[in-house]
């Protein structure tokens, strides 16, 4: 196996977000939209609290292919689900209170997202979830468009913060290193991979390595990403599994959400779609077993380039003469 370790890492670097750059801009998009919905928010709309939530909350958060950063906030409001019966009618409230000339504000179906265009395309966004208050730690969340009938909007019951907590807490030190890095690396596959819809939720496959991921050392203590993600990748393959979904007897993988309410995150892939996705997570696997035979790692690089994009670095033949007598020794496990 050719040593490449160095190539992950710059690749990780490629593609992570740049917290004193754009991580910065979405801060500031942030602070400000929370300013606007204080100051404009219609009387009698009670106050509320704020907090990150997703990727960026999980240090997790990836530059995005198309260049359309985002961050995930929630909004924590003083007050019950029983004051609104229609969640959609509070969503409505923060859209009034957000609108502007820079900027488009959609009503979702989990959130109202803020939109900031910059010559006519799509620069920034920023998910607005909507929560009430319930009695216990957790919180209901709005669900359901401006369109949506009925049956479509309702309060579910959720733990945002706790599930940030469970990500968070995973793995420690470099061990946690190596998981938020391929984390990163699944997502970008997943990006390069489905551009066409039919992708999986990234929530979905950052709780998949939640539950599956384990780090991995050589014998000399250092930590091998390509192996972990191969591992990854092998165990969430053998974890699919026969069920009746659709109507239809089907070869599914499960992703539970670890707090409450623990749903399935893969349940709004279609079977067609699922069927697409274990296929390239067989791809993905196949590739990555390839690339830990070769011996040279400009040809191991080569193949994961064409999994993660240009921004998977080629080393030149002349950088890895050394590396190629320097052999990986691997432990045989999982460290």
């Amino acid at each position: 196996m050719a040593s490449i370790q160095s190539q992950f890492e710059e690749f990780h670097t490629n593609i992570k977000l740049d917290d004193d750059d754009h991580g910065a801009k979405l801060r500031e998009k942030r602070e400000t939209l929370v300013s606007n919905l204080r100051a404009n928010l219609a009387e009698g709309v009670p106050s509320f609290t704020y907090f990150n939530q997703g990727s960026y909350a999980m240090n997790t958060g990836k530059k995005p292919k198309d260049g359309n950063y985002d961050i995930d906030v929630g909004l924590k409001f003083d007050c019950k689900r029983d004051k609104y019966k229609d969640p959609v009618e509070l969503k409505k409230k923060i859209r009034d209170a957000l609108a502007r000339p820079n900027r488009t504000v959609d009503i979702r179906r989990p959130c109202v997202t803020v939109t900031y265009l910059k010559d006519g395309k799509a620069e920034y966004h920023v998910d607005l979830a909507i929560y009430t208050k319930r009695d216990d730690d957790t919180l209901d969340l709005a669900m359901g468009k401006e369109n949506s009938a009925d049956d479509k909007r309702y309060w579910q019951i959720s733990d945002p913060q706790g599930l940030t907590s469970e990500i968070n807490n995973r793995f420690k030190e470099q061990d946690g290193a190596q998981f938020r890095r391929c984390i990163r690396y699944l997502k970008r596959w997943r990006d390069q991979k489905f551009s066409n819809g039919g992708a999986p939720l990234s929530i979905a496959l950052t709780t998949a390595a939640y539950h599956w991921f384990q780090p991995h050392k050589d014998l000399l203590g250092k930590y091998v990403d390509l192996i972990a993600l191969k591992n990854l990748t092998n165990t969430m393959l053998a974890k699919f599994g026969i069920t009746w979904f659709e109507s239809a007897i089907a070869d599914r993988l499960r992703v539970e959400l670890p707090v409450t309410p623990k749903n399935d995150l893969m349940e709004k892939l279609t079977n067609a779609q699922m069927a697409t996705f274990k296929e390239r997570l067989i791809v993905l696997r196949d590739e990555l077993v390839a690339a830990e035979k070769e011996a040279l790692p400009e040809e191991a690089c080569k193949r994961l380039q064409k999994l993660f994009s240009d921004d998977f670095p080629v080393p030149a033949k002349s950088e890895t003469a050394k590396s190629v007598n320097a052999p990986y020794v691997s432990t045989g496990t999982s460290a």
